[in-house]
């Protein structure tokens, strides 16, 4: 009889052990759905920047990091400013303007997005300026000196009056500006003249302000605009000379 009960003790403690054995496994394969629930993927930007005619290959990051999901869909909110190769994964410029990027990992059902912003490649303008105002510059990037994926030019309003070229002085690097403008009119820091007749305004003097130059900075790796402000008034003087150069730094 004592050895009847011991085997019926014996049974019940493996029947306990199988179910704990059980429940442990089921909590294992619940931890992982969650982990494949709480993954994320992310462009790494909000913004980019790129000229017409420059393509970019897009990459999402995965977290975590051991996910590896291929199975990427993009598109855009604008096919005539950006075009989507969906084989490769490769956006192209091929229109100045604005396009909205939506990425999607189809298996996992993530998505991300992004905008991006098309430029026209900057250009020397070919206008005739009567007039010429010139820097001597040592550009800077957060006091670092510029890459070989950084371009500069001189912008008035959103027209591109000059890019920067690039030249040497006595083992001196510095960019040359030569930024052409429409007029030497009166600066703004003038007060116009007091208005002696208020009816009309047809003999008053008026008051026309100076251009302004505002420089920007086209880092073509990481795909972002830089902007150096307030900019610089339109004097027709020249700004720094090769042995002592005009500072530019972006931040």
């Amino acid at each position: 009889m004592r050895k009847i009960i011991h085997i019926f003790h014996l049974l019940c403690c493996t029947c306990l052990l199988v179910q704990f054995t059980s429940c442990e496994l089921l909590d294992f394969e619940v931890d992982s759905d969650l982990s494949q629930i709480a993954a994320k993927m992310s462009l790494g930007f909000d913004t980019v920047y790129v000229m017409r005619g420059d393509s970019v290959v897009v990459r999402p990051v995965f977290k975590p990091d051991s996910l590896n999901i291929r199975d990427i869909f993009i598109t855009s909110s604008n096919p005539e400013v950006v075009s989507v190769n969906l084989l490769t994964g490769k956006i192209t410029a091929v229109g100045a303007g604005w396009s909205r990027l939506y990425v999607q990992s189809v298996s996992a059902q993530l998505t991300d997005s992004c905008d991006v912003c098309v430029m026209e490649v900057w250009k020397t303008s070919e206008k005739g300026f009567p007039y010429e105002t010139i820097f001597y510059a040592n550009v800077t990037l957060n006091g670092k000196p510029l890459t070989k994926d950084m371009m500069v030019a001189a912008f008035v309003g959103d027209e591109c009056r000059a890019v920067g070229e690039a030249l040497s002085f006595h083992g001196t690097d510095f960019l040359q500006f030569r930024v052409g403008g429409e007029t030497l009119s009166e600066s703004s820091s003038v007060p116009p003249p007091p208005d002696d007749d208020e009816e009309d305004d047809d003999d008053d003097p008026s008051t026309v302000l100076r251009e302004r130059i505002y420089f920007r900075l086209y880092d073509s790796k990481n795909h972002w605009l830089y902007y150096h402000l307030p900019g610089v008034e339109f004097d027709g003087e020249t700004h720094g000379t090769p042995s002592k150069l005009y500072k530019i730094d972006f931040k």
